[in-house]
């Protein structure tokens, strides 16, 4: 972990070279708070008191919003990073937060700064493993879906994955020497899905979705949004909100996501969508071989259960998180 004054040092100067304000730190006046600063921009300041943190991950901003709730605008969280789905998260609870690189969201009575185009900084800690890239999450997603899958033969597990066979290998041998694979050559076991799965979440929105965009589009017309379940599927697969739905009964989608082996072309054809940047359906490629899903207990017109839970996890409202929650039980754990 990131020690927090040297954290606070390099955000502090960060935000000093991008914004031209001034952080200072003061003296201790919260016994909960990891550091105590005063910010000043132009002839405004305001006092903070500091909560620090490495890398936010998902299964933290419940805590934060709890912590922060009762004193939200005295509260600033600083972080080495926060992906792009928590950063929504926090704005929506109205969390003031500031990333290392400059990134922020300050907004207390008489300051608001929102900054959202800084790259992140070269010392930011990561993974530096194969199984966080893009082919590490394609395998992952497999071996999550389906665990059995790791006494599977090395090209089966490729073909599901839709990645080299090559890459098998080494992916599940950094399984094993993390500490996610129990040690038996006979009958090995997934451990520590949990982790797994929040951290496949997380990266899945950073790395491997935007690898898989097409682009966005809309419904050529309104009645089709209303009677998407009449639409045939055939080459193709929901995700998003209308996954959830398929899968657990979810509300009314009011976004669709689709994926797809299929060109963009004939997928526009097929359901008569319309390439709209501001639309509210999403293509991606779909990654996954169509065998998975046969023994796999799911509509068939339906993404892989991971991706509609990491879909729905990167919303901002506690029914999609819910929702999430019952379809990572019933189609993750087979509860």
């Amino acid at each position: 972990m990131i020690k927090e004054h040297t954290l606070l040092k390099e955000t502090i100067s960060n935000f000093s070279k991008i914004t031209g304000g001034k952080i200072r730190r003061t003296l201790p006046a919260n016994p909960f708070a990891d550091a105590n600063i005063e910010m000043t921009l132009g002839n405004q300041s305001h006092f903070f008191f500091i909560e620090t943190k490495n890398e936010i991950r998902q299964t933290h901003i419940p805590d934060i919003i709890e912590k922060f709730s009762r004193e939200q605008n005295k509260w600033l969280l600083v972080a080495k990073y926060i992906p792009g789905p928590q950063k929504e998260r926090l704005k929506a609870a109205s969390i003031n937060y500031l990333e290392a690189a400059g990134n922020c969201y300050i907004n207390v009575e008489n300051l608001f700064i929102y900054i959202n185009d800084k790259e992140v900084t070269p010392s930011r800690q990561t993974d530096t493993s194969k199984l966080w890239s893009a082919p590490g999450l394609k395998y992952l997603s497999i071996m999550l879906s389906q665990s059995i899958h790791l006494n599977a033969p090395y090209r089966q597990i490729a073909k599901a994955a839709g990645i080299a066979l090559g890459n098998i290998g080494p992916l599940q041998e950094e399984l094993k020497q993390e500490g996610y694979i129990q040690s038996s050559d006979q009958s090995p076991q997934l451990l520590n899905k949990e982790k797994l799965i929040q951290r496949w979440v997380e990266l899945f929105h950073v790395v491997l979705k935007p690898k898989l965009t097409k682009g966005r589009f809309r419904f050529m017309r309104e009645q089709q949004q209303k009677n998407w379940k009449d639409i045939p599927v055939n080459g193709f697969k929901w995700g998003g909100e209308p996954g959830a739905d398929l899968l657990v009964n979810y509300l009314e989608p009011q976004t669709f996501a689709i994926y797809t082996s299929k060109t963009t072309n004939e997928i526009v054809k097929q359901i008569k969508i319309i390439p709209d940047p501001e639309g509210n359906i999403e293509v991606y490629e779909q990654y996954w071989d169509e065998a998975l899903l046969k023994d796999y207990s799911i509509p068939e017109e339906v993404a892989l259960p991971i991706i509609v839970y990491a879909e729905l996890m990167a919303g901002t409202d506690s029914r999609s998180w819910e929702i999430a929650a019952r379809i990572k039980n019933k189609y993750l754990y087979g509860k």
